[in-house]
């Protein structure tokens, strides 16, 4: 008889371990959202600089906890350093693909090069360039929309640049280009996801900002539906996020300080999120990825050339 209590306590043991309470596996939590914005270039560590070998081994820790993750960028990116100026943005592109990015919106400054060079940055990326509302000649510029298929769930993710781009960056970065309503793209985009892909989480992912004329809440004020917007642009720090007309809104800041983080439980009707912020004190303990550090020596070799003429 002892023995067959202390059998049934181990099968009910291994049962709680493994059947719902390990990260990513049936969980509270069926989807993290990793993000970032207004980088501008700091892709190399300091203090209290992630930089992208930090980043990139949050990224890799988190997927190895969890199942289903995605990794998102709020644009202002790949401009803003000696690094990343010297080399129209290529080493920021290479960093992200290291650290395992998912999806990016371009901002303002990421067109700092000329929208054609964006273009060209495009093709190096291994991840997805989108927003719904940059025309030139009338057709979108880029993808207005992904759809993220994570087990079991189906996560649209649109995207939107901010209109302040005009005034922004050098009207010839941008000559022939149009930045067309933030709204009436959103709307369009969020019931192209409902209707045509049945998704399960609809993301906005822009770099429109708290402030200024174009204000991201504004989006959520006139569109229904949109669950997560990962913002850009004003560099708010919101360690808990904010709510707009029942749109969770996130921001991490600025310069790569913090990996901004959402836990995602998606067993009810309706998601419920866990924001936070990851600090780079907090980060300090992880080794950084070693692929990214070497990408990024060669790019300060490569920038140290191009400023000497070698």
């Amino acid at each position: 008889m002892e023995l067959r209590k202390k059998l049934l306590l181990t099968g009910l043991i291994f049962i709680f371990l493994f059947s719902g309470f390990l990260p990513g596996h049936g969980s509270e939590t069926d989807i993290v959202i990793l993000h970032t914005n207004d980088i501008h270039g700091r892709i190399e560590m300091a203090e209290g600089i992630l930089g992208m070998p930090l980043i990139g081994a949050l990224i890799k820790d988190y997927r190895l906890k969890y199942q289903h993750v995605l990794v998102l960028d709020a644009g202002d990116t790949i401009h803003g350093q000696p690094i990343t100026n010297s080399l129209e943005g290529e080493s920021t592109v290479k960093a992200m693909n290291a650290a395992g990015y998912d999806v990016m919106v371009p901002g303002n400054h990421d067109f700092n090069f000329g929208y054609e060079r964006l273009l060209e940055l495009e093709e190096m990326m291994e991840f997805d360039l989108i927003s719904a509302n940059v025309f030139k000649d009338g057709e979108l510029l880029f993808k207005p929309y992904v759809v993220k298929e994570l087990g079991n769930y189906r996560v649209g993710i649109f995207g939107i640049s901010t209109p302040d781009t005009y005034t922004t960056t050098h009207p010839d970065n941008i000559k022939g280009l149009e930045f067309g309503d933030m709204v009436t793209a959103a709307r369009k985009y969020v019931q192209v996801l409902k209707d045509d892909y049945d998704v399960d989480l609809i993301v906005g992912l822009g770099h429109v900002g708290f402030a200024g004329d174009y204000p991201s809440k504004e989006i959520a004020d006139k569109v229904e539906g949109i669950d997560l917007f990962v913002d850009g642009h004003s560099h708010h720090r919101l360690p808990e996020g904010e709510w707009h007309h029942g749109t969770l809104f996130v921001q991490a800041n600025e310069y790569s300080k913090y990996l901004g983080k959402v836990l995602i439980d998606m067993s009810s009707s309706e998601p419920a999120f866990s924001p936070s912020l990851i600090s780079a004190a907090q980060a300090e303990d992880y080794e950084p990825v070693q692929e990214i550090v070497e990408i990024l020596k060669e790019a300060r070799e490569e920038a140290r050339r191009k400023l000497l003429g070698l």
